[in-house]
């Protein structure tokens, strides 16, 4: 009998939810029928809430949260670094040296060792037409060790891999079906690749990137390939160029692998003689680099961007409460007649739960419109080099988006259904039952405040990370990089050695009659070059941007040269006219001239920072410097340039001085040229003009300087973007929230405020009330705000260049913002205020 009646009380709470839920469906149905716009705004409000955060879900998913795709029990999988000590003691991680590799396969705690290289671009031939597809260099052993099957053919064996097989390729599965159709006859086909042919043995499965987030077109057998691109491998001690992958055995730590493996590289070195002096060992990684301490900085703005979006879902919950709860007390004298015929007061916040929940649910459909749509324009605009899936939308995403519109719901909620909760059935009864209390008032201002505060958070990080592309944009690399154009050429090696083979025969040897060809070829290069319109100059380096070789050096005079963080001193071999045209000016001497060739006294021009350093107390010009171990010929300092940076943003200052190109002894790879204007309008001229340079030059890439280092702007551009869009979101949900307490407030003040009128009251004075409510409210939001950014601001610091997370510009900007807001958003419920009539407002009570 008792279980029966369990049952039926049961049934009967049950039943009285399915009644609740259907009266709260009719009320969300009657109010998006009798007020559109007013349910759109909400439904709106909270569909950017919940988009935002669903496109950085799907953006954190990818970079922290799944491995790559394909790789079975990725846990058990580790990167393998070599283990460097820096110039001021610090341990660092470097890829491997190739016989490192080697003699980590006999590894016991690895079930197998792969090397791969990233993907990076290569040259394709497909019939008469050359283009660009990102490849990857990958071990043979690296698809079995990943668990990884083809999805037709097959892949290459680790003997197939090996210097003297048949170049094989397996194509990425994306790059099968845009490319070739989905052609399935691919399989025996050959693909010009880089100058060679290779024959077609399978298809990787769709979305597979080895063990890296980049888009991978074709894989190559690493060994076979890196072998003809870099020469021999096996005895390449100092050639640090291997990346690897292992996958641990069943049951063995990291710390212990760590042991082993340390054990192997030590002792494989002093059996060959190599000199330990450069690695100390090895170190492992986790598979996804962005989860740990040297997480990129990409990832760490993602990672704050996931905050950012749940501040705007906040943000948009505050205003939605806002909205809902100014409904509740329209609705007071309805839900006074509900108590006063016993309603109970559970079921009434009951309902305003569930009709918040509707209409979050709603939103939470449009929202997986905006993530599928907005997750396209971040990744594409943002994250480049970072493989996503072709659709944003997922499973995952969708459950992850229908719990944040739960989440959102339940919040959004909390407030009308406290106001429901604490409704006064005789206050409710009376006809002017829907004026406010003093309870409710606090309620939808700490709401308002709420707002603020968070916006103010947003608009500062917006603002911190404008300045810091800013003073990217204004960074001092030493090079005047906003009219410069930088030129490689990519050689066909096959033809290229027919070419020295038939130079052959001289007294120089072959590698000389090498060098000097290609010495030849990029002198060409900069005559085409110099004649074209709209270029001032060209001229030719052989180390690249401000990189360049080091080398043992020594100087008349110094027993030692001192070590700063940056390195060096770097050595570089740049061709005449080389400082005039990448920027650098020549503050003492001169720089490199056309008659600086081999036979004449030989020359270099060194950076203001490498002259300061070794001759402190006097002129550089003219002392001696000996380059090479053992070197007895002087080397003359003949200039003194300013300082350039070697590699990026980052760097710290380093020493470095310039050769001669005719006096290197080695050849150039890039050619800069500087535009008279636009350095966009002279990239087609430039390769239209050395498009038939030489039978041996397969491709010519021709990029301005902008934006070769713009990708090392990307995580302060995504942070300024994200930042800004989220932030300008949040500032219209905050004025649109503001703007609808202080409408509220003055309607529900109509008799009071046409008694003051009646009374004598100015207008002004009014128009000031309503403003001063304003703006209190969002002062004392903007507070708070700006002391949670000054507690904050040591954690923003490593993510900002060259700007102070607390900058009085920025802070004193974003408060005056809000302020100007709040003034705007509160003029019009102000006027409104002066236009009450004393009349109609006493009548109506």
């Amino acid at each position: 009998m008792r279980r029966a009646e369990w049952g039926l009380v049961v049934v009967d709470r049950w039943a009285a939810r399915a009644e609740l839920t259907r009266r709260s469906a009719i009320a969300v149905g009657r109010l998006l029928r009798r007020q559109p716009h007013w349910a759109a705004g909400i439904i709106l409000t909270l569909a950017i809430g919940i988009g935002a955060n669903a496109t950085m879900y799907g953006i954190i998913d990818r970079l922290l949260l799944r491995p790559p795709a394909h790789i079975v029990d990725p846990g058990r999988v580790v990167r393998v670094h070599g283990q460097v000590r820096g110039i001021s003691g610090e341990m660092f991680r470097n890829p491997l040296t190739y016989p490192d590799y080697v003699h980590l396969r006999a590894h016991s705690g690895f079930e197998a060792i792969a090397a791969y290289s990233r993907p990076g671009p290569r040259t394709v031939r497909i019939g008469e037409s050359a283009e660009r597809l990102q490849a990857a260099e990958a071990a043979g052993e690296l698809f079995p060790l990943l668990g990884v099957s083809p999805a037709f053919g097959r892949f290459y064996t680790p003997e197939e891999a090996q210097p003297g097989s048949e170049p094989t390729v397996v194509l990425g599965h994306e790059y099968w079906r845009s490319r070739f159709t989905a052609d399935p006859e691919i399989l025996g086909q050959t693909l010009e690749i880089n100058g060679r042919d290779h024959t077609i043995i399978g298809v990787a499965p769709a979305g597979l990137t080895g063990v890296d987030l980049a888009r991978v077109d074709a894989w190559l057998p690493f060994e076979l390939t890196a072998t003809a691109d870099r020469g021999n491998l096996e005895d390449s001690w100092n050639c640090y160029c291997v990346s690897a992958v292992a996958r641990l055995t069943d049951g063995v730590s990291t710390d212990a692998a760590y042991v082993e493996g340390l054990a192997i590289v030590t002792n494989a070195r002093e059996a060959a003689g190599a000199s330990m002096t450069n690695i100390h060992g090895i170190t492992f990684t986790p598979l996804i680099l962005a989860r740990g301490p040297e997480a990129g900085s990409e990832a760490r703005v993602a990672q704050w961007l996931t905050g950012v979006s749940l501040i705007v879902l906040l943000i948009a919950c505050a205003n939605v409460a806002n909205l809902l709860t100014a409904r509740s007390l329209r609705r007071r004298k309805e839900i006074g007649v509900r108590l006063a015929l016993g309603a109970g007061r559970r079921a009434l916040v009951v309902q305003a739960v569930i009709e918040s929940l509707l209409l979050a649910c709603i939103g939470g459909a449009f929202a997986l419109l905006i993530a599928e749509w907005g997750g396209s324009v971040v990744r594409s605009t943002l994250l480049p080099d970072v493989f996503f899936p072709e659709s944003a939308l997922s499973p995952r995403l969708a459950l992850i988006t229908a719990l944040l519109a739960v989440g959102a719901g339940l919040l959004a909620g909390v407030a009308p259904a406290i106001q429901s909760s604490r409704a006064d059935v005789v206050l409710g009864l009376k006809q002017d039952g829907a004026a406010l209390t003093p309870r409710s008032s606090r309620l939808r201002g700490f709401l308002t405040v709420l707002q603020a505060s968070l916006t103010v958070v947003l608009l500062v990080g917006a603002g911190l990370f404008i300045r810091s592309v800013a003073e990217v944009r204004r960074a001092d690399l030493g090079l005047d990089v906003d009219r410069l154009v930088a030129v490689q050429l990519e050689l066909d090696e096959t033809v290229l050695q027919g070419v020295v083979a038939d130079l052959d025969g001289a007294a120089a040897a072959p590698g000389a009659i090498r060098a000097a060809h290609l010495m030849g070829l990029y002198e060409e290069a900069i005559r085409r070059i110099d004649g074209l319109p709209g270029v001032i100059s060209a001229a030719a380096t052989g180390s690249g941007l401000g990189s360049g070789y080091s080398t043992t050096l020594r100087a008349d005079g110094v027993d030692s040269i001192p070590r700063l963080a940056g390195g060096g001193p770097y050595q570089s071999n740049v061709s005449s006219n080389y400082f005039e045209t990448i920027g650098l000016g020549v503050s003492q001497g001169r720089g490199v001239l056309p008659s600086d060739v081999d036979g004449a006294e030989r020359a270099t021009v060194v950076s203001d920072l490498m002259a300061r350093t070794i001759w402190p107390d006097g002129d550089a010009v003219g002392r001696c410097i000996y380059v090479g171990r053992g070197a007895t010929e002087c080397t003359r300092v003949v200039g003194v340039v300013e300082d350039a940076a070697r590699n990026g943003l980052r760097d710290a200052p380093h020493m470095a001085y310039y050769l001669p190109g005719g006096q290197a002894g080695r050849p150039y790879n890039t050619v800069y040229v500087r535009a008279q204007e636009s350095a966009d309008d002279i990239v087609p001229r430039v390769a239209a003009a050395l498009r038939s340079l030489a039978p041996e030059v397969r491709y010519v890439r021709v990029e301005t300087m902008r934006d070769r280092l713009d990708p090392q702007a990307r995580s302060w551009t995504l942070g300024a973007a994200m930042f800004t869009i989220f932030g300008l979101l949040a500032l219209v949900v905050a004025a649109v929230g503001l703007y609808s307490v202080l409408a509220f407030d003055v309607a529900q003040r109509t008799r009071e405020l046409g008694i003051r009128t009646a009374l004598g009251a100015r207008k002004a004075r009014l128009l000031r009330s309503v403003l001063w409510q304003g703006i209190s409210l969002t002062g004392l939001g903007v507070a708070l705000g700006l002391a949670a950014v000054y507690w904050a601001a040591p954690y923003a610091q490593d993510l900002l260049f060259d700007t102070s997370p607390r900058d009085p510009w920025v802070l004193g900007g974003v408060a005056g913002i809000l302020l100007v807001v709040s003034m705007l958003a509160g003029l019009v419920p102000g006027l409104r205020a002066t236009r009450v009539d004393p009349m109609r407002a006493l009548k109506a009570d």
